[in-house]
């Protein structure tokens, strides 16, 4: 991008980021030509040349214009789809573009059940016993241990994490990329059970289709990626250790706290999330 100038690391960095973000109209210096093109060319509609006469291409160019980020340059029209704040400054003095204040950035929680199980097993005589297979325990039962469970979580995410979560591992550049800032697993209190929670922190609203891609992705992070390696991992409490599981292939789900029918502005760990 030639035409847009960092002065900075740190604007270089953002810009490398965001680089997926923009788009290019090449050509299309009026917002006439933009109007058309979109009406025209863009495959958005069935255009019938016959009709020309009776289209205003201009105000349809400043309708479009009036709900996007973008401006003209030497090379044509560019719109910013993203929500990168590091480029403000410098989206500004390359292109004149003013970006909009920033919302503040919202909270949506996706729950899935929770696997626990140990090997610290009671006999008969009261006595603490190694079982050869994992034994499984109610999520009731470990209630109590929420604030270590919580613990043993953090301990468990990378350094690199800390900026944007596991969306650090998605790999499409596309909306879900732009309005999913980060997301995280944790366990939440849910009607005195303890259940999974993904917590996902948003530039702006999902639509249905990308409220079900990222389901999809977060789902393959709690059976294959973050979630299983932290099922593996001995978390110490008075009843011996447990291990959690964020997948249960046999009886799994993953539901917005609608879905579940819950309030979403619970407590986590002395956090509101709302």
């Amino acid at each position: 991008m030639d035409y847009v100038k960092p002065r900075t690391v740190e604007e270089i960095f953002a810009l490398a980021d965001s680089m997926y973000e923009f788009e290019l109209f090449d050509g299309i210096h009026s917002v006439e030509s933009y109007g058309r093109y979109m009406i025209c060319d863009s495959g958005h509609f069935e255009y019938d040349s016959n009709l020309e006469e009776y289209i205003d291409f201009k105000r349809y160019g400043q309708e479009k214009m009036a709900h996007e980020f973008g401006a003209f340059s030497e090379k044509g029209y560019i719109t910013y789809h993203g929500y990168n704040q590091k480029l403000a400054n410098l989206l500004f003095e390359s292109l004149g573009m003013v970006f909009p204040e920033q919302e503040e950035l919202q909270n949506l929680k996706l729950y899935m059940p929770l696997e626990i199980t140990t090997y610290d097993i009671e006999n008969e005589y009261g006595y603490k016993e190694y079982a050869n297979e994992p034994q499984e325990i109610s999520n009731a039962e470990v209630a109590q241990y929420l604030d270590v469970i919580l613990e043993a979580i953090e301990e468990n995410n990378l350094p690199e994490e800390e900026q944007r979560g596991l969306m650090r591992y998605y790999d499409d550049h596309d909306s879900v990329n732009a309005k999913v800032s980060k997301y995280v697993f944790s366990v939440e209190l849910v009607e005195g059970e303890l259940m999974g929670v993904a917590i996902l922190t948003l530039n702006d609203e999902l639509t249905p289709k990308e409220l079900e891609k990222i389901k999809d992705n977060i789902t393959g992070q709690a059976s294959d990626g973050w979630a299983e390696g932290f099922e593996q991992r001995e978390i110490s409490t008075e009843m011996g250790d447990i291990y959690i599981s964020f997948w249960n292939s046999d009886n799994w789900f993953i539901k917005t706290a609608e879905e579940m029918g819950i309030e979403e502005n619970q407590k986590m760990g002395g956090m509101k999330f709302e």
